[in-house]
C-alpha cells in the first residue's frame, strides 16, 4: 500500500488515520472500534499473521493491512501487542511523530515508562495507555460518588479479578490482570501507595505466578487489595469501596453493576455497632467501555489535551506492578 500524507489531526474537518499494531484476541476489537468511529478507509491493520490480515480484510472492507509496523500516512498508532513488545514499538512510533495509544501494561519497568513519557512530552505527542476501566460507566459513576463525598473518607477497596481463564507464558497473573484493578484503585483515591506488599504462586508453570494477592497502603491511611487468578472456579470481576459513611460495590458479573449501601460502623454509647441500611442501585449511563477509551484518544488527538490516563498514569500503574514482583520475590 501506499499511505498519503499524516492528516492534521488538529482540524475536525479531516479524518485521522491510525495504523493497528497487533489483531490477536484483544487488537481485534480496537479495530472494530476504530473502524466504526473513524471509518474503514482510515485504519491499517499490522499484523505479521497472514491470516489475521485476511479475516480483517473479510470484516472491514476497505481496511490497510500490513506485515510490519506503518508509521508514515498516520496520525497515531494503537499497540496491541505482546506486553514484551510495548516499549519497543511505542518509542519507536513517538519518535515517527506519532500519538500512541498502548495496551497495558504500558512497559515491563518504570525505567521503560519513564522513557517513553519524556519522549512523548519532548515531541509534544500524546501518549495513552489502555487503562480500560478507567472509562468504565460504573467506575467513573464511583469516582463522581467519591469526590462528592457521598461515601466519606475511603478507609479500603478490595478488587478481586478471578477465573478459569487465558493462562499466559509470557507474562504472570500479576502483570496480565492486576494493571485493571491497581489503575481503578489509584483513580479512585487520587494518589499513589507508599507502601506494597504481595504474595503470590506459580502452580501451573515454574516462576509465572497463577494467583497473587496484592496490598497497597496510602499515605491517606487506605488500604487497596488486590486478588487476581487465572486459576479460580468462578468468574468474578468485583471491587468494594469502603467509606466512612457508606460502602460500593461495583460488579461487573451482575445487571446492576454498581450498588450504594447504607452501611457503616456507628460508635453508640462507646461501641462500634454495624449499621445496616438498605442497598441502592445507581443508574449509570450506557457506554461501551472500549469506545469511550478509543473516543477519547481520538479527542486528546485532535485537541492535544492528555487524555485521563496519560503515560503518567501508566508510569504510576507499572511503578506498583515493580514493586509487587519484587515483593512476591521477597516472599512478601
Amino acid at each position: 500500500m501506499n499511505p498519503t500524507n499524516p492528516t492534521n489531526s488538529t482540524n475536525p474537518m479531516n479524518p485521522i488515520r491510525l495504523s493497528i499494531l497487533g489483531a490477536g484476541n484483544w487488537g481485534k476489537n480496537h479495530v472494530r472500534v476504530f473502524c466504526t468511529l473513524l471509518g474503514n478507509e482510515n485504519v491499517i491493520v499490522c499484523d505479521p499473521d497472514p491470516s489475521r490480515r485476511e479475516a480483517m480484510l473479510a470484516n472491514y472492507p476497505g481496511i490497510g493491512v500490513s506485515p510490519a509496523p506503518v508509521y508514515e500516512g498516520v496520525d497515531g498508532v494503537v499497540i496491541a501487542t505482546p506486553a514484551v513488545t510495548h516499549f519497543k514499538l511505542a518509542r519507536q512510533a513517538l519518535l515517527a511523530g506519532k500519538h500512541v495509544l498502548v495496551e497495558k501494561p504500558i512497559t515491563l519497568t518504570s525505567r521503560e515508562a519513564e522513557e517513553l513519557v519524556d519522549i512523548a512530552k519532548h515531541e509534544e505527542r500524546i501518549l495513552m495507555v489502555d487503562h480500560l476501566l478507567e472509562y468504565h460507566p460504573a467506575v467513573q459513576k464511583l469516582k463522581e460518588l467519591v469526590d462528592q463525598g457521598k461515601l466519606g473518607r475511603l478507609l479500603h477497596l478490595t478488587s478481586q479479578r478471578l477465573n478459569l481463564g487465558v493462562i499466559r507464558s509470557e507474562e504472570n497473573a500479576l502483570w496480565s490482570l492486576a494493571p485493571h484493578d491497581i489503575s481503578v484503585i489509584l483513580y479512585l483515591l487520587g494518589e499513589e501507595p507508599v507502601e506494597v506488599a504481595a504474595h503470590g504462586a506459580a502452580y501451573l508453570q515454574p516462576g509465572i505466578e497463577d494467583i497473587c494477592y496484592l496490598t497497597m497502603r496510602f499515605a491517606s491511611g487506605a488500604l487497596g487489595h488486590v486478588h487476581v487468578s487465572w486459576l479460580d472456579p468462578i468468574k468474578t470481576r468485583r471491587l468494594s469501596a469502603v467509606g466512612e459513611r457508606k460502602m460500593a460495590v461495583y460488579d461487573d458479573m451482575q445487571v446492576e453493576k454498581l450498588v450504594l449501601l447504607d452501611q457503616y460502623a456507628e460508635l453508640v454509647q462507646g461501641t462500634f455497632k454495624p449499621r445496616r441500611g438498605e442497598a441502592e442501585p445507581v443508574s449509570i449511563p450506557s457506554g461501551e467501555p472500549l469506545r469511550n477509551m478509543a473516543e477519547a484518544f481520538i479527542e486528546s488527538v485532535r485537541t492535544g489535551v492528555a487524555p485521563m490516563s496519560d503515560g503518567l498514569d501508566g508510569l504510576r500503574v507499572v511503578r506498583v506492578l515493580e514493586m509487587a514482583q519484587k515483593s512476591i520475590l521477597m516472599e512478601g
